[in-house]
């Protein structure tokens, strides 16, 4: 059954904004509190010292349960199905599923614990556009929270470059749609590795992890289908008056020989193979500051390219503009929930309220001091490590681990960097693309009820692969502007108008996203 926290006001008084490690009563002590995470692969449960550190703070033992990552959802789907559910569990789903386990009373409704009273961490820190798709429409249609997002503060998007290409080419890093593909065919046509051999491409369109991404489409003054225009009709991306002239410069890149020939069928990260093994100038997919350390030390690209450097160039930004419109969502990387039935739910919502402070956070990222780092910085959120504590941290630390993925004042809460090197590029290219990025924040659809059946029956119709077939005939010259206008027109802007009429129709009419303002 369910019960009520019991917390008086003077302990809540206590608790507020205060590190657990200072408050911990004695009703804990000596407890056990049961969790499902979703964690790396190289993670390491059994004798965790952090684990073992988190639940010091409480004076308890927290007990995870760490299924295979490939296989997180399965069980955590029989666990659901089963009923009998650890104190704390990490869903990873907004969906239809998630509502569904809401309804069916296995997740307990936070609404009357999070107040600043009882939850002064997690009220302080999320904000109403990180709670919304965490939210339940109750079939009274009251709104309910029944877990808390895990929110990252993710570093810069940013296109990665062959800085040695640039420089043998005497040119700059681009900015506009016009540079970029000068480049690109630079780096196609003019031999940028010196090896005498027309082996080289500029770029790859990745069509696997949708290449409507926020890197390209802006200058084009494309904006997300959940976004209304002024009068608030909501528009499919793809029927947007921008997104022919972004298909036409990916058609033109394609003629010209510097778009890969073959891009329609590269599969998730094999733009990335290509571009470790010199045979790609750029990268942009889901591209951030931090992977330019990560590519820097991958030995897949030091061997194939022992002289070549890399460098971060923003997102690209329409002619005569100074910054990069870029529509981000909040980050929102899955979410916690409480076990209704748990018999120590003050416990679990004392923990997870705690998951909100940077003790906690910088503890399950960064570990502990002399055994996975020697020194952290807490302002520039660097932890300097042996090589021994590199790999005692990847078996005992990970951002999967963490409650909430971001400082408490929402900045980042570590710097991806292994050394005083690192940082110092990591920094240089987070404060130079920071400069030239303008991050306009919007919904994610997702979060809308009844997305989740829409978005299946969309699915089973075939409709978004007939749409992946037509875009990349166009491209590459099959058919022309008829055809390209014929089949969005009779075929996927119908299929799509449900799911606008469902924005339009939310919130009583208010619409979705009614507020946010096009640049």
């Amino acid at each position: 059954m369910k019960r009520t926290l019991a917390i008086t006001i003077v302990l809540a008084m206590t608790l507020a904004l205060v590190p657990f490690a200072l408050t911990t009563s004695a009703s804990a002590a000596g407890e056990t509190l049961t969790m499902l995470q979703r964690l790396p692969a190289t993670y390491v449960v059994e004798g965790n010292p952090v684990i073992k550190a988190w639940g010091d703070l409480y004076g308890i033992t927290i007990e995870i349960e760490a299924p295979p990552i490939s296989s997180y959802a399965d069980r955590r789907n029989v666990i659901m199905a089963s009923g009998d559910l650890p104190d704390l569990i990490y869903l990873n789903d907004t969906t239809a599923l998630y509502t569904q386990w809401a309804k069916d009373g296995l997740l307990l409704n936070l609404d009357k614990y999070f107040t600043p009273e009882v939850m002064p961490n997690a009220t302080a820190v999320l904000r109403e556009d990180e709670l919304f798709p965490v939210t339940v429409t109750n079939d009274d249609g009251t709104k309910s929270l029944y877990s808390l997002p895990r929110v990252q503060t993710k570093p810069m998007d940013v296109i990665i470059y062959r800085a040695d290409w640039l420089e043998k080419l005497g040119l700059e890093v681009p900015r506009t749609p016009k540079e970029f593909a000068d480049v690109m065919l630079a780096f196609t046509t003019q031999d940028p590795d010196g090896n005498g051999i027309n082996d080289t491409f500029g770029w790859s369109l990745n069509t696997a992890m949708g290449p409507e991404h926020r890197n390209l489409v802006g200058p084009f003054g494309i904006y997300p289908t959940e976004v209304p225009d002024a009068n608030g009709v909501y528009t499919l991306q793809q029927a947007q008056p921008g997104y022919k002239a972004y298909l036409d410069w990916c058609r033109e890149m394609y003629v010209a020989g510097s778009l890969d020939p073959e891009f329609y069928i590269t599969k998730m990260y094999e733009d990335d193979d290509l571009f470790f093994a010199g045979k790609f100038g750029a990268v942009y997919s889901n591209k951030v500051v931090e992977h330019l350390t990560g590519i820097m030390t991958n030995e897949a690209f030091i061997g194939a390219n022992p002289n070549g450097r890399i460098v971060a160039g923003p997102p690209l930004m329409a002619e005569g503009k100074e910054v990069a419109d870029v529509w981000y969502n909040p980050q929102v990387w899955g979410n916690y929930a409480v076990n209704a039935d748990s018999k120590k739910i003050d416990l679990a919502i004392k923990v997870l309220d705690a998951g909100y402070t940077d003790e906690v956070n910088e503890l399950l990222m960064a570990g502990i001091e002399g055994v996975t780092y020697t020194t952290f910085d807490k302002e520039t959120r660097f932890a300097a490590k042996t090589p021994e504590q590199v790999t005692e941290a990847t078996k005992y630390c990970a951002s999967y681990a963490t409650i909430n993925y971001q400082r408490a004042d929402k900045g980042l809460l570590i710097a991806t960097a292994n050394s005083e090197a690192d940082l110092e590029v990591f920094n240089e290219a987070q404060n130079r693309v920071s400069a030239l990025t303008n991050r306009i924040s919007s919904l994610s659809g997702s979060g809308v009820p009844g997305y989740g059946d829409l978005a299946v029956a969309r699915t089973e119709s075939g409709i978004d692969d007939a749409w992946k077939e037509i875009r990349t005939k166009y491209i590459t010259g099959e058919i022309g502007e008829a055809e390209l206008e014929a089949f969005l027109t009779e075929k996927m802007i119908p299929a799509y108008q449900p799911l606008l009429d469902l924005y339009a129709a939310y919130d009583g009419g208010a619409g979705f996203n009614a507020d946010v303002k096009l640049p």
